[in-house]
């Protein structure tokens, strides 16, 4: 019996952290965020040993971010800078937290999952074919491309041919930066194709 109430411990305590773990990186993720749309927060946050006069500041900073307690807010921003996802610079005399490379590649990351392409009031009878020819040195990138206009609603042609009605000239230049695969990827806008009346059946256009 004893054997048993300490599994069900261990396994709360497992529950536990990975709870404690989830609700940190949403934390770090939600900092991260702020961070590339201006928030400006003190490097100071960062010190071994906080000067009084800044706690309050912590304080209000943690509320801002519903963060339970200081430290919760004080360790996400020590996670962020030891992965090397914010680095200091300087602005008006004030040392703040900004996007590093790595942090705004994982900006990217969070706003991929946000890529849509919209349906406009009215199709201008145009096709976006996207063509690529990716090395198998870059797999990984093709295969993330080919998954991800599946995803935004292409219709797949050919294995490395896709097509979609409407505008989406920036998704796809956003998309083929993001798996470093933009110089083997063309868009090709054209009036007319075999197999018209088909696809517009399948897009659910007039």
């Amino acid at each position: 019996m004893q054997k048993r109430s300490s599994t069900r411990r261990e396994k709360g305590h497992i529950l536990l952290s990975n709870s404690k773990r989830h609700l940190k990186g949403q934390l770090a993720k939600d900092i991260l965020i702020r961070i590339a749309a201006g928030e400006v927060i003190p490097a100071t946050f960062l010190m071994p040993v906080l000067p009084k006069a800044l706690k309050p500041v912590l304080r209000i900073f943690s509320k801002k971010y519903n963060a339970k307690r200081s430290a919760n807010f004080i360790k996400s921003l020590s996670y962020l800078k030891r992965r090397h996802l914010v680095s200091i610079a300087e602005k008006e005399g004030e040392q703040i937290l900004t996007l590093s490379e790595d942090g705004k590649k994982r900006m990217l990351h969070f706003n991929l999952g946000q890529t849509l392409i919209k349906r406009p009031r009215k199709w201008d009878g145009c096709w976006r074919i996207v063509i690529f020819d990716i090395p198998e040195r870059k797999k990984q990138g093709r295969e993330a491309l080919r998954s991800k206009l599946k995803q935004l609603g292409f219709h797949q042609l050919q294995k490395s041919c896709f097509i979609h009605p409407f505008d989406c000239k920036s998704e796809i230049e956003f998309v083929s930066e993001l798996f470093e695969v933009s110089p083997f990827v063309n868009l090709i806008v054209a009036k007319e194709i075999d197999g018209a009346a088909q696809l517009r059946e399948l897009f659910d256009l007039p």
